[in-house]
Order: C-alpha cells, then sequence, then structure tokens
C-alpha cells in the first residue's frame, strides 16, 4: 500500500545531524515506494538553495547531500516558505532542481493527507 509522507525541516546548517537523518527517511520511504514531499521552513530553506549543502554531514558519516541528490532525481518535490526564503534573500534562481516557493496553507494542506515527520 503506498503511503504519503511529508518530511518538514525547520533546522538550517547548524543541526547537520537532523537534517541528514530526515533526509535518509525521506530517501527510505521514497524506495519503498511511497509518496514523498519535502517542505522547508525557517532556518532548514538552506536546503533548498543549490551548493549549501554540499558538506554537512553526520558524525556517522551520512551527507545531507547524497541523499537530497537522490529525492531531486526521483522527482520528489521540495516546497520552500515563501517568506522564510525571502527574509534570507534566496532566490528561485538559486534553488536546486524542482523546488518551488510555496505557501503556510499550502503545508497544512500537505499535512492534511500525509504522515508527517518533522526535524
Amino acid at each position: 500500500m503506498v503511503e504519503k509522507f511529508l518530511f518538514v525541516f525547520s533546522r538550517g546548517l547548524e543541526d547537520p545531524v537532523r537534517a541528514t537523518r530526515g533526509f535518509q527517511l525521506a530517501k527510505v520511504a521514497k524506495e519503498k515506494g511511497h509518496e514523498v514531499s519535502i517542505f522547508l521552513v525557517d532556518d532548514a530553506v538552506v536546503y533548498g538553495v543549490l551548493g549549501l549543502a554540499d558538506n554537512v554531514k553526520a558524525p556517522t558519516g551520512d551527507d545531507a547531500k547524497s541523499y537530497i541528490d537522490y529525492l531531486v532525481g526521483q522527482k520528489v518535490p521540495f516546497y520552500i516558505c515563501t517568506p522564510c526564503a525571502r527574509y534570507r534573500m534566496f532566490g528561485e534562481d538559486e534553488f536546486i532542481e524542482g523546488a518551488k516557493l510555496s505557501t503556510a496553507g499550502h503545508l497544512i494542506d500537505l499535512a492534511a493527507e500525509a504522515k508527517v515527520f518533522t526535524f
């Protein structure tokens, strides 16, 4: 049975363990054939910007970039909080492939129909 999973990230580069583990679990869900969406809010919007996750690693040696690359390659949607990105002066031309600006209303709609993980 295919389930919907929403992974919501709010922590940025200051918490590489949490981000790396969240992206790893999103990858596992996708590998198991589930529908996966990623929503980046607050400091986590950096993970939607090209190059900013390149050196994010957990103490276990896992790196966020390899998981993000897998998810992008699988066409998993990345939604980036519009005011969070604008406050940090990130533009859509800087985003990873397939990432797009989104709203709190859309986040609530996604959450209403999915199992939600927060990191």
